[in-house]
C-alpha cells in the first residue's frame, strides 16, 4: 500500500509539473510577449476527445523587429476548427525567453490557461495528500 500511495503521488506529481509549466509558458508569452504580425505556414488539425472535438496545431514565420526572421509553433493547441490555413495573416504573441513557441491572438486555445493553473492546484495538493499517507503507513 506504501508503494502504491507514493507510485501515484509521483504520477500525480509529474502531471503538476508539466500541466503548470505549461501554463506558465503560454500566460507569460501572452501577457509579457511582443504583439507582432506572421503568415501562418503550417496547420495540423487532430480529432481529441469522444465528443468529435478538434485540435489545431499552427506554426508560424514571423519578423522580429531587428529584422530575424523566426518559425514557431503555438505553445498550446488552439480549439478547431480555427479555419486558418498556410497563408492566412494572424496577431501573435511572442517573447524571446521561449524562441520556438507562440501564442496565436484571437482565438481559443484548447487548454484554457486558468484551468490549467486550477488542475496544478488540485494535483499538487493531491500529490502531497499521498505522499503524507505513504509515509504515515511506514
Amino acid at each position: 500500500m506504501n508503494l502504491l500511495a507514493l507510485t501515484i503521488g509521483t504520477v500525480l506529481g509529474g502531471s503538476s509539473y508539466y500541466t503548470g509549466s505549461r501554463s506558465v509558458r503560454t500566460f507569460r508569452i501572452r501577457r509579457y510577449g511582443m504583439r507582432l504580425p506572421a503568415r501562418v505556414t503550417e496547420v495540423d488539425s487532430r480529432p481529441v476527445g469522444d465528443e468529435g472535438g478538434i485540435e489545431d496545431d499552427v506554426k508560424v514565420r514571423f519578423e522580429l523587429t531587428d529584422g530575424a526572421a523566426v518559425e514557431a509553433a503555438t505553445s498550446i493547441s488552439l480549439r478547431g476548427p480555427t479555419g486558418l490555413e498556410p497563408g492566412d495573416r494572424v496577431e501573435i504573441a511572442y517573447h524571446r525567453s521561449h524562441p520556438r513557441k507562440v501564442v496565436v491572438l484571437g482565438y481559443p486555445s484548447a487548454d484554457g490557461v486558468g484551468l490549467l493553473g486550477y488542475a496544478c492546484v488540485l494535483f499538487a495538493v493531491m500529490t502531497v495528500f499521498f505522499y503524507w499517507i505513504g509515509l504515515s503507513l511506514d
